[in-house]
């Protein structure tokens, strides 16, 4: 990591009083947990901070995070509206509002004399925040109605962009980028030593191993590094609580999520020497199953820690009559390029693609063709 990225983020986290800190749509374990670590840091320097993400529903098995409940789903009150009147020569005696059809009137009674209009004058105050931190998102297109809703705030407002991985397109005013990192957690664990190992207790200790756990599933996917390791004694030592986040992330299945993870292993099929690994599941399977599609990621996190040589794994299912691909690959795999269309979902190395064609055999039969031209 370069040391003037950090040095930079630290001094405009610590110039800063009000700050936003923003994560992706659909974010993953490691984006909310990486974010409360944050959120929890900069609470305890005294700074006034908010969290938001759009549409964000708290997964239920991160209702143990420290603040999860803080995490909110719009971005409101970023800037006032001001009406501006002079009464330098006319002193104000009352002060009322009334709205009526869709329109404000502002009553305002002199003691003596009138107002005119020239008198009033309107403009924007300051934005309510003097800094943005993206957490775990490679581009602002994936934050969604945050962004696309107040462009002008992102294009004011100076943004610390933290995240890990190469695909970061380094939008920020300070971009802490490090792609030798196993998680986004890990910089903000970074960045929390920094600022003063006198913010790091249990609470936020918790929330950083959370997000370094799920991003390398318990320490089995090979982005572990001894600085990985290393980072996660530390917290351990600091206070987390290990063994409650092992069992929220990886002991907490729903029976549904057994039943269709056991049905996907059935019909587990590999290619191009195991680096293609993938598995078919029909309506019927998620009827019998008794579950969602929405249990289907918890599936894919379990196959790559079950299969840790595959570089490429995909769920290939049909769900009232649409047959969709969910692919996970290595950081090295750009699923996007792969899968021209496909959608970011949950982690930004995990995407859903939609496709049109009939059933399950020539889903399979096109992916399988597209997938060759990366490992032939």
């Amino acid at each position: 990591m370069e040391l003037t990225s950090l040095h930079q983020a630290v001094e405009l986290l610590n110039r800063s009083k009000n700050i936003l800190i923003c994560l992706p749509v659909r974010p993953s374990s490691d984006a909310i947990a990486g974010g409360l670590g944050l959120f929890l840091t900069l609470e305890k320097l005294g700074k006034r901070a908010r969290i938001v993400c759009s549409q964000f529903e708290l997964p239920a098995n991160h209702g143990f995070l420290p603040k999860s409940n803080a995490i909110e789903k719009e971005l409101k009150n970023i800037r006032q509206f001001i009406i501006t009147l002079d009464v330098s020569k006319v002193a104000v005696d009352e002060l009322s509002y009334a709205i009526e059809d869709g329109k404000l009137n502002v009553l305002v009674t002199p003691k003596d004399g009138f107002y005119e209009a020239r008198d009033v004058t309107t403009g924007a105050g300051n934005y309510a925040y003097d800094l943005v931190v993206t957490v775990d998102a490679a581009d602002l297109e994936l934050l969604g109605e945050l962004a696309t809703n107040n462009a002008e705030f992102f294009y004011r407002v100076p943004i610390l962009n933290v995240d890990h991985r190469a695909k970061n397109t380094h939008y920020g005013a300070v971009n802490l980028v490090d792609l030798t990192a196993s998680s986004t957690s890990e910089l903000v664990f970074e960045l929390v030593k920094a600022l003063g190992f006198n913010v790091l207790d249990e609470q936020v200790a918790t929330t950083l191993l959370t997000g370094i756990i799920s991003k390398t599933k318990s320490f089995q996917t090979p982005n572990v590094t001894p600085r990985s390791l290393a980072v996660a004694s530390h917290l351990i030592a600091s206070g987390a609580r290990r063994e409650e986040i092992i069992d929220n992330l990886f002991q907490s299945k729903s029976l549904g999520t057994l039943k269709l993870w056991g049905r996907a292993l059935a019909r587990l099929q590999e290619k191009f020497d195991g680096r293609f690994v993938y598995s078919l599941l029909s309506e019927q399977d998620f009827a019998k199953a008794e579950a969602t599609e929405d249990e289907l990621p918890r599936v894919i996190d379990e196959l790559i820690v079950n299969v840790p040589t595959a570089q490429l794994i995909a769920i290939i299912y049909a769900r009232r009559g649409i047959v969709t691909v969910l692919a996970s690959a290595t950081n090295a795999i750009n699923l996007l390029k792969l899968f021209p269309g496909a959608a970011v979902h949950g982690a930004q190395n995990l995407v859903i693609w939609k496709s049109t064609y009939p059933d399950l055999g020539a889903a399979e039969a096109s992916v399988t063709k597209i997938v060759e031209s990366l490992f032939k």
